[in-house]
């Protein structure tokens, strides 16, 4: 499961790390799904993933907040007892033989970092989609007064009632 920016630039998600450092981008039955063929690992298969291997799950021991834009976070420590976990350490328990999935609070806490990372570009949405009604409303506001204008509106009517002075008004719409 991940999560896609608005902009539908990013998308976030918890990366199983293989032990040879490869981020994990899916999973399967037998594993999670990396990148690369090694070797060391069953490939995932011609149809499923030609370019892929299966890392087994007992083998995951950590994980971390990845982003397609190449973006990751601080790594996520594989612990094999209840009492170890301690999520301010960032220390997860998995048991062996389950699936190598992190826990709700977990995913939580690394949804948060990648929100974060994608904070300023989602800011910027902002910024374009305000920028955007600006040039519409300057463009709509130049054919209002323009309408005045033919209708028989003076440069101090519609200085008025743009709210500026007439000679304002008059030099930023005399030559539209």
């Amino acid at each position: 499961m991940g999560w896609t920016s608005n902009d539908y630039q990013h998308e976030g998600w918890v990366a199983a790390i293989a032990p040879d450092g490869r981020l994990a981008s899916g999973s399967t039955a037998g594993g999670m799904l990396v990148h690369g063929i090694t070797g060391r690992y069953k490939v995932a298969g011609d149809f499923v993933a030609p370019d892929q291997e299966i890392v087994p799950d007992d083998l995951i021991m950590s994980w971390r907040g990845a982003c397609t834009c190449g973006w990751q976070g601080e790594v996520w420590q594989r612990v094999l007892t209840p009492a170890e976990a301690d999520v301010s350490s960032r220390k997860e328990y998995c048991p062996l033989g389950d699936a190598a999935y992190v826990s709700g609070p977990v995913e939580d806490a690394v949804q948060g970092e990648w929100m974060i990372h994608i904070a300023p570009s989602e800011a910027l949405l902002g910024v374009e989609a305000a920028a955007k009604e600006h040039r519409q409303a300057s463009h709509r506001l130049d054919k209002t007064v323009a309408a005045a204008k033919a209708a028989g509106a003076s440069w101090a009517d519609i200085g008025r009632a743009a709210g500026i002075s007439r000679q304002a008004a008059h030099e930023r719409w005399a030559d539209k």
